[in-house]
Protein backbone atom coordinates (compact mmCIF):
# COMPACT_ATOMS: atom_id res chain seq x y z
CA UNK A 1 0.00 0.00 0.00
CA UNK A 2 1.49 3.14 -1.18
CA UNK A 3 1.79 6.57 1.95
CA UNK A 4 -1.40 7.94 0.01
CA UNK A 5 -3.62 4.95 0.32
CA UNK A 6 -2.62 4.86 4.14
CA UNK A 7 -3.39 7.94 4.26
CA UNK A 8 -6.86 7.65 2.94
CA UNK A 9 -7.49 4.31 4.83
CA UNK A 10 -6.61 6.05 8.35
CA UNK A 11 -8.67 9.19 7.26
CA UNK A 12 -11.62 7.22 6.92
CA UNK A 13 -11.10 5.26 9.60
CA UNK A 14 -10.24 7.60 12.25
CA UNK A 15 -11.63 10.79 11.11
CA UNK A 16 -8.35 12.85 11.16
CA UNK A 17 -5.33 12.73 9.61
CA UNK A 18 -1.76 14.21 10.83
CA UNK A 19 0.77 15.55 7.72
CA UNK A 20 3.82 16.68 8.94
CA UNK A 21 6.38 19.70 7.75
CA UNK A 22 3.61 20.19 5.06
CA UNK A 23 4.85 23.74 4.54
CA UNK A 24 8.15 24.69 4.59
CA UNK A 25 9.57 27.07 7.54
CA UNK A 26 9.72 30.16 4.91
CA UNK A 27 6.55 29.39 4.80
CA UNK A 28 5.27 29.51 8.02
CA UNK A 29 7.58 32.80 8.75
CA UNK A 30 5.89 34.51 6.11
CA UNK A 31 2.53 33.42 7.26
CA UNK A 32 3.41 34.42 11.32
CA UNK A 33 4.48 38.00 9.68
CA UNK A 34 1.40 37.93 7.88
CA UNK A 35 -0.47 37.82 10.65
CA UNK A 36 1.55 40.44 12.87
CA UNK A 37 0.43 42.42 9.81
CA UNK A 38 -2.77 41.80 10.31
CA UNK A 39 -3.30 42.81 13.56
CA UNK A 40 -1.28 46.08 13.24
CA UNK A 41 -4.18 46.88 10.72
CA UNK A 42 -2.21 46.24 7.35
CA UNK A 43 -2.83 44.28 4.55
CA UNK A 44 -1.66 43.59 1.25
CA UNK A 45 -4.80 42.27 -0.93
CA UNK A 46 -8.36 42.65 -1.30
CA UNK A 47 -11.32 40.28 -1.03
CA UNK A 48 -13.74 40.98 -3.61
CA UNK A 49 -16.31 40.81 -1.50
CA UNK A 50 -17.91 43.19 1.44
CA UNK A 51 -16.04 42.74 4.81
CA UNK A 52 -14.54 45.15 7.56
CA UNK A 53 -10.97 45.68 6.55
CA UNK A 54 -8.45 44.85 9.15
CA UNK A 55 -7.67 47.18 12.53
CA UNK A 56 -5.77 47.37 15.20
CA UNK A 57 -6.02 44.24 17.63
CA UNK A 58 -4.53 43.75 21.06
CA UNK A 59 -6.75 41.78 22.46
CA UNK A 60 -5.33 38.59 24.36
CA UNK A 61 -7.60 35.98 22.34
CA UNK A 62 -8.54 36.46 18.65
CA UNK A 63 -10.28 34.90 15.89
CA UNK A 64 -10.71 36.81 12.23
CA UNK A 65 -12.77 35.21 9.58
CA UNK A 66 -11.46 35.85 6.07
CA UNK A 67 -7.83 37.08 7.15
CA UNK A 68 -6.52 34.84 4.01
CA UNK A 69 -8.71 37.31 1.62
CA UNK A 70 -6.85 40.15 3.01
CA UNK A 71 -3.17 38.50 2.78
CA UNK A 72 -1.19 36.96 -0.11
CA UNK A 73 0.97 34.83 2.36
CA UNK A 74 -2.48 33.63 4.26
CA UNK A 75 -4.16 32.91 0.98
CA UNK A 76 -1.30 31.40 -0.97
CA UNK A 77 -1.00 28.88 2.14
CA UNK A 78 -4.70 28.24 1.92
CA UNK A 79 -5.42 27.98 -1.96
CA UNK A 80 -2.57 27.34 -4.19
CA UNK A 81 -3.87 24.12 -4.40
CA UNK A 82 -1.50 22.07 -2.49
CA UNK A 83 -3.58 21.85 0.34
CA UNK A 84 -7.05 20.99 -1.62
CA UNK A 85 -5.13 18.28 -3.45
CA UNK A 86 -4.27 16.62 -0.23
CA UNK A 87 -7.76 17.22 0.81
CA UNK A 88 -8.87 15.24 -2.47
CA UNK A 89 -6.91 12.65 -1.81
CA UNK A 90 -6.91 11.63 1.39
CA UNK A 91 -10.71 11.71 1.48
CA UNK A 92 -11.33 10.57 -2.35
CA UNK A 93 -13.08 13.32 -3.74
CA UNK A 94 -13.40 14.62 -7.22
CA UNK A 95 -13.64 18.23 -6.54
CA UNK A 96 -12.70 20.32 -3.52
CA UNK A 97 -14.42 23.74 -2.36
CA UNK A 98 -12.82 26.30 -0.09
CA UNK A 99 -15.53 27.64 2.23
CA UNK A 100 -14.24 29.13 5.34
CA UNK A 101 -11.13 30.80 7.18
CA UNK A 102 -9.73 31.81 10.58
CA UNK A 103 -6.53 33.53 11.95
CA UNK A 104 -6.55 32.48 15.78
CA UNK A 105 -4.46 33.60 18.43
CA UNK A 106 -4.57 33.38 22.30
CA UNK A 107 -1.93 34.47 24.74
CA UNK A 108 -1.10 32.60 27.36
CA UNK A 109 -2.81 32.80 30.75
CA UNK A 110 -0.94 32.12 34.22
CA UNK A 111 -2.72 28.71 35.37
CA UNK A 112 -6.63 27.99 36.32
CA UNK A 113 -8.99 25.25 35.11
CA UNK A 114 -8.50 23.35 32.16
CA UNK A 115 -11.74 23.22 30.17
CA UNK A 116 -12.72 22.25 26.52
CA UNK A 117 -15.03 24.06 24.56
CA UNK A 118 -15.58 20.26 22.69
CA UNK A 119 -17.65 20.38 19.81
CA UNK A 120 -18.18 19.06 15.94
CA UNK A 121 -17.77 21.45 13.06
CA UNK A 122 -21.11 20.09 11.35
CA UNK A 123 -22.67 21.94 14.36
CA UNK A 124 -21.67 25.22 12.44
CA UNK A 125 -22.47 23.88 9.15
CA UNK A 126 -25.99 23.09 9.31
CA UNK A 127 -26.93 25.32 6.28
CA UNK A 128 -24.22 23.33 3.95
CA UNK A 129 -25.33 20.48 1.78
CA UNK A 130 -22.29 18.43 0.81
CA UNK A 131 -20.89 15.26 0.29
CA UNK A 132 -17.69 16.05 2.49
CA UNK A 133 -16.16 19.17 4.91
CA UNK A 134 -13.34 19.33 5.87
CA UNK A 135 -11.06 21.40 8.18
CA UNK A 136 -7.27 22.12 8.11
CA UNK A 137 -5.86 22.95 11.32
CA UNK A 138 -2.60 24.80 10.61
CA UNK A 139 0.13 25.76 13.54
CA UNK A 140 2.07 28.94 12.91
CA UNK A 141 4.49 28.07 15.89
CA UNK A 142 5.77 25.17 17.68
CA UNK A 143 3.32 23.98 20.09
CA UNK A 144 3.67 22.21 23.06
CA UNK A 145 1.05 20.63 25.38
CA UNK A 146 0.86 23.07 28.07
CA UNK A 147 -0.04 25.41 24.85
CA UNK A 148 -3.27 24.00 24.43
CA UNK A 149 -2.73 22.62 20.80
CA UNK A 150 -5.85 21.28 19.04
CA UNK A 151 -7.22 18.25 20.96
CA UNK A 152 -8.90 14.94 18.93
CA UNK A 153 -11.94 12.79 20.67
CA UNK A 154 -11.42 10.36 17.76
CA UNK A 155 -14.07 7.76 18.37
CA UNK A 156 -16.81 10.41 18.42
CA UNK A 157 -18.44 9.00 21.62
CA UNK A 158 -16.42 10.14 24.66
CA UNK A 159 -13.53 13.14 25.39
CA UNK A 160 -11.48 10.80 28.35
CA UNK A 161 -9.31 9.32 25.08
CA UNK A 162 -8.85 12.77 23.58
CA UNK A 163 -5.57 12.84 21.81
CA UNK A 164 -3.40 16.54 22.19
CA UNK A 165 -1.64 17.32 18.94
CA UNK A 166 1.55 19.11 20.04
CA UNK A 167 2.50 20.26 16.21
CA UNK A 168 5.50 21.65 15.11
CA UNK A 169 4.98 24.77 12.56
CA UNK A 170 4.34 23.62 9.13
CA UNK A 171 2.72 20.57 10.20
CA UNK A 172 -1.08 20.27 9.67
CA UNK A 173 -4.01 18.05 10.97
CA UNK A 174 -6.83 17.80 8.56
CA UNK A 175 -10.33 15.91 10.25
CA UNK A 176 -14.03 15.60 9.04
CA UNK A 177 -16.83 17.42 10.38
CA UNK A 178 -18.27 15.39 12.13
CA UNK A 179 -14.90 14.77 14.63
CA UNK A 180 -15.26 15.55 18.30
CA UNK A 181 -12.46 18.34 18.97
CA UNK A 182 -11.68 21.26 21.25
CA UNK A 183 -8.86 23.61 22.84
CA UNK A 184 -7.65 23.76 26.25
CA UNK A 185 -6.29 27.04 27.70
CA UNK A 186 -2.93 28.03 26.71
CA UNK A 187 -1.10 27.27 29.76
CA UNK A 188 2.15 27.67 27.62
CA UNK A 189 4.85 30.82 27.31
CA UNK A 190 4.29 31.78 23.97
CA UNK A 191 1.11 33.27 22.42
CA UNK A 192 -0.73 29.96 20.49
CA UNK A 193 -1.13 31.27 16.61
CA UNK A 194 -2.89 28.98 14.30
CA UNK A 195 -4.67 29.03 11.15
CA UNK A 196 -7.99 27.18 10.58
CA UNK A 197 -9.07 26.49 7.06
CA UNK A 198 -12.52 24.87 6.17
CA UNK A 199 -13.26 23.01 2.27
CA UNK A 200 -15.99 21.14 1.14
CA UNK A 201 -16.43 18.82 -1.91
CA UNK A 202 -17.60 20.78 -4.87
CA UNK A 203 -21.14 19.72 -4.81
CA UNK A 204 -21.82 22.47 -1.80
CA UNK A 205 -25.01 23.60 -1.76
CA UNK A 206 -27.25 25.80 0.51
CA UNK A 207 -30.34 24.06 2.84
CA UNK A 208 -32.24 25.47 4.96
CA UNK A 209 -32.04 24.89 8.50
CA UNK A 210 -34.88 26.80 10.61
CA UNK A 211 -33.15 30.64 12.12
CA UNK A 212 -29.50 29.21 11.91
CA UNK A 213 -27.17 30.27 9.55
CA UNK A 214 -23.35 30.85 9.37
CA UNK A 215 -21.28 34.14 8.33
CA UNK A 216 -20.84 33.18 4.77
CA UNK A 217 -25.19 33.70 4.28
CA UNK A 218 -23.99 37.50 5.01
CA UNK A 219 -21.61 37.71 1.71
CA UNK A 220 -22.15 35.41 -0.87
CA UNK A 221 -24.44 35.86 -3.88
CA UNK A 222 -28.10 35.53 -4.18
CA UNK A 223 -29.66 32.80 -6.50
CA UNK A 224 -33.12 32.68 -6.80
CA UNK A 225 -33.20 34.48 -3.12
CA UNK A 226 -31.32 31.63 -1.70
CA UNK A 227 -27.18 32.09 -0.39
CA UNK A 228 -24.90 30.86 -3.30
CA UNK A 229 -22.15 28.69 -1.57
CA UNK A 230 -20.55 28.27 -4.89
CA UNK A 231 -19.81 32.12 -5.42
CA UNK A 232 -16.23 31.99 -6.64
CA UNK A 233 -15.64 35.09 -4.36
CA UNK A 234 -16.13 33.81 -0.99
CA UNK A 235 -15.99 30.12 -2.13
CA UNK A 236 -13.81 29.02 -5.14
CA UNK A 237 -13.33 26.00 -6.59
CA UNK A 238 -9.83 24.81 -6.06
CA UNK A 239 -10.15 21.17 -7.47
CA UNK A 240 -12.81 20.55 -10.57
Amino acid sequence: MCPQERRREFFQQEGYLIVKDFYSAAEIAGAAKAQDAYYRGEYDREPEFDWPRPRKCRARNRKHPYASFFSNALGNLLRDGRLARLIQKSCDLPSVRFWHDQLLYEEPRAGGETKYHWHREESRWKTCEANAMITAWIPLTDFSSEMGPITLAPDRRETAKHKRMPLKAGDLVLFGKSLLHGNPPNFGDQPRRALAAHFASGDLSYRAHGKFSHVNERIVSRIDGLPNFRDERVCPLIIA
